[in-house]
C-alpha cells in the first residue's frame, strides 16, 4: 500500500532590510550640522545686526543731542561767564554803577560773549545803561542811563528782586526781536546794588540748529517746552521775521508738517537708556497715519529729543528729526542678508571665514583708536577708514563724527586737566579735597585803558594771543588752568597730581611768562603795538580743590583764602615793581619752599586787603636753569 505524498513547502526567501548608503548617511549628517549650526548663527547674527543698527542709531542720536547740547550750553556759557564776570568785578570794587569804569567793564564783557546783543547794569529804580551790539555790523555801542520804559522789562526786574543769584528770566521782546537773558546782582556789602543784564536774541539759537542740521543732514530743532518753537534753521534766514516767522510760535502753526505732528509721536521702545542716554527716539507719522507699522513708509520721520534745563522756567526740548527710510533700509538690508545666508549656507560659511579675518582688521584699528579717545589723547586719533561693510561703515562714520565733536568740545575744556585726571587713575581724584597747593594770579597792567582804543576784535585777539603765552608756560611746568577772570588768569601747581616741588614749578612758569613776554613785546614794538606788562601773585597754601559748582554744571577747581592771598599780592606787584614788564610778587610761604637757584628780593611786609597780619612778601629775581622734571615727578605734596 503505498503512503501518500506529503505537501511541499515552498520555502519564501527573506526578504532584505534597506541601507541606507553611507555617502547619503553622511551628506544628510553633514548637511543637518551644516544647516543647525548656519542656521543658528544666522539667526544670532540677524539678531546681532538688528541690535547693532539700534545701538547705532542710538549712539548717533545721543552724539547729534549731545553735539546740540554742547554748542547750546557753550554760547549760553559765555554770557553766563560775561554775567558772572561783571558781578564779581563789581563785589571786588573795580567799578562804581555809573562811572566810565562800568561802561568799559560792560563794552569788554560783550566783546568776549559775541553770542550776547546786549549787556546792561539796571538798578532797583528801574534805570539802566549799558552797551549794545548793532546788527548786522557788530559794532558795540554805549547805551546812556536812562529810565527803562518796556513794562514788560520792568515787571521783569521787579520779579528779579524775589531771586538770588544768577538766573534765565523770561524771554523779553522789543522793537528788535525776541530775547533770551541772564542776570547776577551786583553786591557790595551784602547789599545788593544793581543786576547786570545779558540779552542773547533768540536768532543765535536758530543759527546753531541751522550749523547742525548742515553738519548732520538732518532738521535740527529747538523747542519751549514741547509746544512752542524756540529756534529752528527757517528762524536764522534773514527773511524769517519779513515772512511772519517767530519764535514761540505753536508748532501746530508753525508751518512744519513733522514739528505738527510732535505731539502725537510714538515713543521707540528699542531705545532705552542703555542705547540712548536721556535721548528719546521716536516716530512720526504724518497724516494721521497708523503707526503700528515703525520706520516705513514716505511720510515717516524718526525725532531724537532730549529735554534740558537752566534756562527758564520750563526745560526746553532740543533735537532733530529725519526721514525714516534711512533706517528703514538698513533693516531690510539686514532681512535681505538673512534670506541670502538660507539660500547658500555652505557659500555663507566660507565667506564668513574669510570675511572675519578681514573684519578683524578695522575692529582693531577701532579699538586702538578708541584706546586713545579714553586717554584723551585726541590729537593722535586719526580717523576711520570708510568700510565697504554697512555696519562697520556707520561705526566708522559714527567714531569720526563723535572725533569731530570731542575736538570742537575740547576747546572749552582744559584738554591738559582732563589728561591728567585720566592719567591718574585714581577712583574719586576729582572729588573735593583739602590739599596744599600753589597759586598763580595775573592782569594785565592797564588793560582797561589799552582796550578803549581797540575795537572788539582786536582785542580779543590780543587777549587770545596773550593767554596762549600764559597757559604754554603753565602746562609745560605742570599746571593748572582753572579760569580766565576779564584779563587776568588764574592757575594753580599742585593737583590733581601731586607735584613735589609744586612751588618751585610755578615760579619757574611766572619766570618763563616773563622771559617769553619780553619777547614777545620786543616784536610788539617792531610791528608798531603796544608792549604789555602783567603782575604776577604767587602764594603756596591750603585751599579745597575739586568737582564744584551745580549739578548740571561742574568745573574742577579751587576755592580758599590761598586764592585771595595769590590775587592780593598781584595787585601789589603795581607797587613794587611799577615800570617792569612782568612784577612776580610771591609770599613767604613759597619762597621757603625754593632753593638756590631761586633769587628772592625781600619786599618787606605789607597789610593785604582782607588780611589781619602782615603777609612777608618777596620779589622774583633771576632764576636759574634747572631741571622740570625733577620738579614734575608726582609726590606727597609738601
Amino acid at each position: 500500500m503505498s503512503m501518500p505524498a506529503k505537501p511541499v513547502r515552498l520555502v519564501r526567501p527573506e526578504r532584505k532590510r534597506r541601507r541606507i548608503p553611507v555617502a547619503l548617511i553622511l551628506a544628510l549628517s553633514f548637511g543637518t550640522l551644516v544647516f543647525l549650526s548656519v542656521g543658528g548663527v544666522l539667526a544670532l547674527s540677524v539678531g546681532a545686526n538688528f541690535r547693532n543698527t539700534f545701538d547705532l542709531l542710538g549712539a548717533q542720536s545721543t552724539l547729534l543731542v549731545d553735539a546740540m547740547e554742547d554748542s547750546l550750553r557753550a554760547e549760553m556759557g559765555r554770557t553766563e561767564s560775561a554775567v558772572d564776570g561783571l558781578a564779581q568785578l563789581y563785589n571786588q570794587g573795580e567799578f562804581q554803577i555809573d562811572d566810565a569804569a562800568a561802561s568799559a567793564a560792560l563794552v569788554g564783557a560783550l566783546s568776549a560773549a559775541p553770542e550776547a546783543n546786549a549787556m546792561l547794569i539796571c538798578t532797583p529804580d528801574f534805570v539802566c545803561s549799558g552797551a549794545a551790539r548793532d546788527d548786522p555790523t557788530g559794532t558795540i555801542r554805549r547805551l546812556p542811563a536812562e529810565p527803562e520804559k518796556s513794562s514788560q522789562v520792568r515787571a521783569a526786574l521787579e520779579h528779579r528782586r524775589q531771586v538770588e543769584g544768577r538766573q534765565w528770566g523770561a524771554f523779553v521782546a522789543n522793537e528788535h526781536g525776541l530775547f533770551a537773558n541772564v542776570s547776577a546782582p551786583l553786591v557790595r556789602a551784602g547789599v545788593t546794588q544793581a543786576w547786570v543784564i545779558a540779552a542773547v536774541k533768540l536768532e543765535k539759537l536758530s543759527e546753531i540748529t541751522q550749523e547742525l542740521s548742515s553738519r548732520f543732514g538732518t532738521h535740527a530743532f529747538i523747542l519751549d517746552g514741547e509746544g512752542k518753537i524756540l529756534a529752528d534753521p527757517r528762524l536764522a534766514g534773514p527773511d524769517a521775521l519779513k515772512n511772519g516767522i517767530l519764535p514761540l510760535t505753536p508748532l501746530a502753526t508753525f508751518g512744519d508738517p513733522v514739528l505738527a505732528g510732535y505731539a502725537n509721536r510714538k515713543a521707540e521702545e528699542e531705545f532705552g537708556s542703555k542705547r540712548a542716554r536721556d535721548v528719546e527716539v521716536a516716530e512720526i507719522k504724518l497724516g494721521g497715519q497708523d503707526a503700528s507699522s515703525s520706520w516705513d513708509g514716505e511720510d515717516t520721520y524718526v525725532a531724537i529729543t532730549r529735554k534740558i534745563s537752566g534756562y527758564g522756567d520750563q526745560p526746553w526740548t532740543i533735537g532733530a528729526y529725519f526721514e525714516s527710510s534711512q533706517i528703514g533700509d538698513e533693516i531690510e538690508r539686514v532681512m535681505g542678508s538673512a534670506l541670502l545666508g538660507l539660500g547658500a549656507m555652505l557659500l555663507a560659511v566660507i565667506v564668513a571665514i574669510l570675511l572675519g579675518k578681514r573684519l578683524s582688521r578695522p575692529i582693531q584699528a577701532i579699538a586702538g583708536q578708541a584706546t586713545r579717545v579714553a586717554d584723551f589723547d585726541l590729537d593722535g586719533v586719526t580717523p576711520l577708514p570708510r568700510s565697504r561693510v554697512l555696519e562697520l561703515d556707520d561705526q566708522a562714520s559714527a567714531f569720526n563724527a563723535m572725533l569731530i565733536g570731542l575736538r570742537a568740545f575740547s576747546t572749552y575744556i582744559p584738554r591738559s586737566l582732563v589728561a591728567k585726571l585720566v592719567r591718574t587713575g585714581e577712583v574719586g581724584i576729582a572729588e573735593p579735597r583739602e590739599a596744599i597747593v600753589t597759586v598763580m594770579f595775573t592782569d594785565i597792567v592797564g588793560f582797561t585803558t589799552l582796550s578803549e582804543q581797540m575795537d572788539a576784535a582786536a582785542a580779543a585777539r590780543l587777549l587770545n594771543h596773550h593767554f596762549a603765552i600764559l597757559c604754554r608756560a603753565v602746562d609745560a611746568h605742570g599746571g593748572t588752568v582753572d579760569k580766565f577772570l576779564g584779563d587776568g588768569m588764574l592757575a594753580f601747581f599742585g593737583a590733581p597730581d601731586r607735584l613735589r616741588g609744586h612751588a618751585a614749578a610755578a615760579v619757574r612758569a611766572a619766570a618763563a611768562i616773563r622771559e617769553e613776554l619780553a619777547a614777545d613785546n620786543r616784536h610788539a614794538v617792531e610791528n608798531g603795538r603796544a608792549p604789555l606788562r602783567v603782575r604776577i601773585g604767587i602764594h603756596t597754601g591750603a585751599v579745597i580743590v575739586g568737582n564744584i559748582g551745580a549739578s548740571d554744571r561742574v568745573n574742577y577747581t579751587i576755592v580758599g583764602d590761598t586764592v585771595n592771598i595769590s590775587q592780593r599780592l598781584q595787585d601789589l606787584g603795581k607797587q613794587l615793581e611799577p615800570g617792569a614788564t612782568a612784577a612776580i610778587a610771591i609770599s613767604g610761604e613759597t619762597a621757603s619752599r625754593l632753593d638756590d637757584s631761586f633769587e628772592t628780593i625781600p619786599a618787606g611786609e605789607h597789610r593785604l586787603r582782607g588780611r589781619g597780619e602782615a603777609t612777608t612778601v618777596f620779589l622774583v629775581g633771576d632764576v636759574a636753569a634747572g631741571s622740570v622734571q625733577a620738579e614734575l615727578r608726582t609726590a606727597n605734596a609738601g
